[in-house]
């Protein structure tokens, strides 16, 4: 899926701190995960997006979902819970991602040393190897912020849940307990009006020559823009920046 790969590409491609000590604390946020899945029941994935290794620890919902036996913990190759991603509906998993890419940019605009203090909550339909769907609460906690605002490490907690009143994702300050609609995020500001106005002829195939003769501006200015507006949207491609602003209602 599209919005998985951008997602893929913003968490592995940062630039990560090269010595960050965080193997000395590993086990503590291992044992943290451990905890999660023995007292609430939950499935808890605790991914070190710099090693790209996951750590799944198995609670008693995964009996329900007939995935394997409570208490079980694996360790894979990836920060994707692939296993855990195929009892999810494909409506439901695109908009994880989204969801996720959404807070990443929310985040941006925090002050770094609150961003740990923000949480995702999302309601997933996740189907068990009986064919039953159950409702689950999926929540995304970064753990693990580097200096340089590189997110190290993620947890994600999943949760059966019997509330089937409220399914849109929202945003949780932990600290306070404040709420805030993910819908109702303004992402506006995130790139200027200039940086808008490029993207858009950029989105109608103009290369960098024409957006200059369009605008009136140097091809020199015109590239500098289009830097920018990668960086601000975690975009390695225009084709990629293009596509999140359209989702982030920028253009």
């Amino acid at each position: 899926m599209n919005t998985k790969r951008e997602l893929n590409d913003k968490l592995l491609l940062q630039d990560f701190v090269g010595n960050d000590r965080l193997s000395e604390s590993m086990d503590r946020f291992k044992l943290i995960a451990e905890g999660y899945s023995r007292i609430e029941n939950a499935i808890a994935v605790l991914s070190d997006l710099k090693k790209r290794t996951s750590y799944i620890y198995y609670g008693g919902i995964t009996e329900t979902l007939g995935l394997c036996s409570k208490g079980e913990c694996h360790s894979v190759n990836s920060i994707w819970e692939e296993e855990i991603f195929r009892c999810i509906s494909t409506t439901d998993l695109e908009k994880r991602h989204l969801d996720e890419l959404k807070f990443i940019h929310f985040l941006r605009n925090k002050p770094q040393k609150q961003r740990s203090d923000y949480y995702l909550v999302s309601i997933l339909s996740m189907t068990g190897k009986d064919g039953r769907k159950h409702h689950v609460r999926h929540r995304v906690f970064y753990v693990a912020i580097q200096p340089n605002g590189s997110i190290r490490l993620a947890l994600c907690l999943y949760n059966l849940t019997d509330d089937k009143t409220n399914t849109e994702s929202y945003i949780c300050e932990s600290v306070s307990g404040k709420v805030f609609s993910l819908e109702q995020q303004d992402y506006n500001d995130l790139i200027s009006t200039r940086e808008k106005e490029i993207l858009r002829l950029i989105d109608r195939g103009m290369q960098s020559k024409e957006i200059s003769e369009n605008l009136s501006i140097s091809i020199h200015t015109v590239n500098r823009h289009r830097q920018n507006i990668l960086s601000k949207l975690c975009a390695t491609n225009s084709i990629e920046a293009c596509r999140v602003a359209k989702q982030l209602k920028l253009i």
